[in-house]
């Protein structure tokens, strides 16, 4: 075919044969013109965008820009969007094209599935698709269905016949799972790693994680995360991501979210934070990193205000809140502009800049629906399985400084912190419709902090109050728990202590809470009871008057002063508390029972402990002695290892591990009792602690006939080992006569016998006897 005929077969020759110089063709050495190579990998096509008049095309240029910008160099000369010269309109559909054929691919995997609003949600893939969408017959032809992977039952653990609990110890450079007894007996190995061993592998590089309910173990290694579960702890998949450092399951354990917090320039910056389909084990959706020191982010900062000229004084510094205006890198190190309200601090220093926000962390909703993140004045909330915003649009929280999700139902609380003339804000708010269910206005207070109890019931802020010089610290209790009507708001009750708060926490499953107050040196600790309570005479019972105990009201129960206490630790169970005192040799706790106001133990000692857990079911406590894993230089020391506790202070186990780098209880799943169940359990509690007790007393002489028999086989095989000894030297004597010259060392005749009568006075007393 000639080169003319090459044009004039084209079917829109027409249309442009104005346009060409076809005498040129003639003139132009073809052997010398680049192959052309029909490439558009760089390119992706946008459906289900708006279709537009010509009138609103520049401002969905803007939105496509704003979208396909933010991290590429696209301008809007490589977006194009062909015209309907019928309608008027564009077609609904755009052609974007990138530097590279990686821009292209990452701009498909991060704006797939966005939404402009409800009607037109991103359907984004490549140009280059579109070959193998042409070769897809128009014939269909069903699928073979993919062969059935049996996946081990990762709860099989719960059937357990003497209702034991597990948990993992990660110590050198061994991971090991182990089944607590309840019985006295040493913890029985249930696995170690044996089978990646036989293979060469390593089962576990760094930390470990049981997943919420305890069904799947995870393992951090430098590839990424794996995870395992099942009776023999088999492998249930591989998620892949260099240099993870964290990881969060959701509460249904159905997603996972991993984190890299470290800058790699060998690693996409883009997938810092990816949030994983675990069953699928497929990414649904990746995140970058924002530095919590960025514009607009909130921090603390110690600045030094600049004095009147001519005076005097010497310049004092002065701790302030603010937000960073603007950062730039000067000779003298990176310094901020931090703006404090209407006050602009200029130039501080970056080693005095502290920030206050944490926008890389994603934060679950209890039923595993929602993931939400903080950023500046908004919470954005993510739907799963689409990771897609919620209704498309982020929550505005003026000031937010921290947020936190309800434990039992789709409710986030956040706290605003006071600027300028506004006050500070409490507010908690249902999702999915944004309903405002509470909210206060508080003045002259600072640093909130909010404290869920775990069945949600009940939300605990506690402040500083600032009046003058004068300073106090207010606790605000929200009674969700009584809210009757939606329409109306939470009841709220509020407490004024003048010494500082150190800690709060609240019973699990119940009504009280403990706060520590006063110096952290030797604190004081108050439990209070948000319901009511019965009057109860008697030593050691909490005495409470009956008009008190009528109310369902905040009630102090007791308070426990002069005591040396770091941490207040409530058992899963609920009523008894472990009150720790952790020094940097030891650690010393008390087990009280704040139901009846008694000690169960005191003054236990564990030298070198720095951690301390309950089990799931609260019957057990273990005391750790912790060394870090990334500290290379750590010494292993004999003391290294946990002891195992009962709830009423009994040794039960001490263990030795060198470098104990880790202890965890297995998690377990929130029983399905109903309340009437609950309730049969309760009645007939002696009925099934007879039973517990007979099956104990059986497995205790079990145990005692178990070791009878090891003694009594030791014994045997000393006697037989005595015997035979005895027998050989007999039938050695005459030699061994011989070799001595007639002397037996044997015949007693050959010895002398001296008795020596050898008095020490001990003690000397006088005694005068009138």
């Amino acid at each position: 075919m000639s080169k003319m005929d090459t044009f004039t077969a084209l079917d829109d020759y027409e249309e442009i044969k104005d346009y060409l110089d076809l005498d040129a063709l003639n003139n132009i050495d073809e052997s010398k013109l680049p192959v052309f190579k029909p490439d558009f990998s760089t390119s992706i096509i946008v459906d289900n965008i708006p279709a537009v008049g010509a009138e609103k095309v520049p401002k969905l240029l803007s939105v496509l820009l704003k979208v396909y910008a933010v991290n590429n160099k696209v301008t809007e000369s490589d977006i194009y969007m062909p015209f309907n010269e019928d309608t008027k309109t564009t077609y609904g559909f755009a052609f974007i094209k990138f530097s590279t054929a990686e821009e292209a691919a990452q701009a498909v995997k991060l704006t797939q599935g966005f939404a402009i609003d409800k009607k037109h949600i991103f359907k984004v893939s490549l140009y280059s698709d579109l070959d193998n969408y042409s070769k897809i017959s128009e014939e269909y032809v069903e699928p073979n269905p993919p062969a059935y992977n049996f996946r081990p039952d990762p709860t099989s653990w719960l059937t357990d016949k003497q209702c034991r609990d597990q948990f993992v110890t990660r110590y050198g450079h061994e991971t090991e799972i182990y089944w607590a007894n309840h019985t006295g007996e040493d913890p029985n190995l249930v696995y170690g790693g044996e089978r990646e061993k036989q293979g060469g592998k390593v089962w576990c590089e760094s930390y470990v994680s049981w997943s919420p309910q305890g069904a799947y173990l995870a393992t951090f290694h430098a590839p990424g995360i794996k995870l395992w579960g099942g009776n023999d702890f088999a492998s249930l998949g591989k998620y892949m991501h260099p240099k993870v450092e964290e990881l969060s399951f959701s509460p249904c354990e159905k997603y996972l979210i991993t984190y890299r917090y470290t800058f790699h320039a060998e690693l996409n910056p883009l997938e810092a934070i990816i949030v994983w389909d675990v069953r699928r084990n497929t990414k649904i959706r990746t995140f970058d990193l924002k530095n919590p020191l960025d514009v607009k982010f909130q921090v603390q900062a110690t600045v030094i205000p600049p004095l009147e000229q001519g005076s005097n004084k010497k310049p004092v510094e002065r701790v302030i809140r603010g937000r960073v205006r603007s950062y730039e890198h000067t000779h003298e190190g990176g310094m901020f502009t931090i703006e404090e309200s209407n006050t602009v601090h200029e130039r501080v220093p970056a080693d005095k800049v502290t920030p206050l926000q944490e926008p890389n962390r994603l934060k679950w909703s209890p039923d595993g629906q929602y993931v939400a993140r903080l950023g500046s004045d908004i919470i954005s909330v993510y739907t799963l399985p689409t990771m897609q915003l919620l209704d498309q649009k982020s929550i505005a929280a003026k000031e937010v400084l921290e947020f936190v999700w309800s434990p039992k139902s789709n409710m986030i609380s956040y706290w605003s912190p006071a600027v300028g003339n506004h006050p500070a804000l409490i507010s908690i708010i249902r999702l999915p419709g944004r309903e405002d269910v509470s909210s206060r206005k508080l003045f002259d207070v600072t640093d909130g902090r909010m404290v869920w109890q775990n069945d949600g019931d009940y939300l605990c802020v506690h402040m500083t109050k600032n009046q003058g010089k004068k300073k106090s610290y207010v606790l605000m209790f929200f009674r969700l728990k009584d809210q009757k009507d939606e329409k109306k708001d939470v009841p709220v009750e509020q407490l004024e202590l003048n010494e500082p708060i150190l800690n709060v926490t609240w019973e699990p499953s119940g009504d009280r809470i403990a706060i520590m107050h006063g110096e952290a040196r030797s604190p004081s600790i108050s439990f209070y009871t948000m319901g009511k309570v019965t009057p109860a005479a008697g030593e050691g019972k909490v005495a409470v008057s009956a008009a008190a105990a009528a109310k369902n009201e905040l009630t102090l129960l007791f308070t426990k002063t002069g005591i040396q206490c770091s941490e207040v630790i409530w058992s899963p169970a609920g009523s008894v508390v472990a009150l720790a005192y952790f020094a940097p040799d030891c650690c010393i706790f008390d087990l009280h029972d704040v139901e009846s106001n008694t000690v169960l133990a005191s003054q236990i000692r564990h030298d070198r402990c720095s951690r301390m857990y309950w089990d799931p079911s609260g019957r057990f406590l273990a005391t750790c002695t912790i060394t870090d894993l990334r500290n290379a230089t750590a010494r292993a020391n004999f003391e290294d290892g946990f002891n195992v506790y009962t709830f009423q202070g009994k040794l039960l186990n001490r263990v030795k591990k060198e470098k104990l780098y880790q202890f965890a209880w297995r998690p377990r799943p929130k029983d399905l009792l109903s309340p009437e169940e609950r309730r049969a359990v309760v009645k007939n509690l002696r009925k099934f602690e007879k039973m517990f007790e007979k099956e104990d007393r059986a497995r205790k002489q079990e145990l005692n006939q178990e070791v009878a028999a090891a003694r009594h086989k030791q014994a045997e095989e000393f006697l037989t080992w005595l015997n035979s000894s005895r027998a050989a030297s007999a039938a050695l004597k005459p030699r061994r006569v011989e070799m001595r010259n007639g002397y037996d060392s044997d015949d007693d005749r050959n010895y002398q016998t001296e008795v020596v009568t050898d008095e020490t006075v001990l003690k000397t007393s006088e005694q005068i006897v009138h």
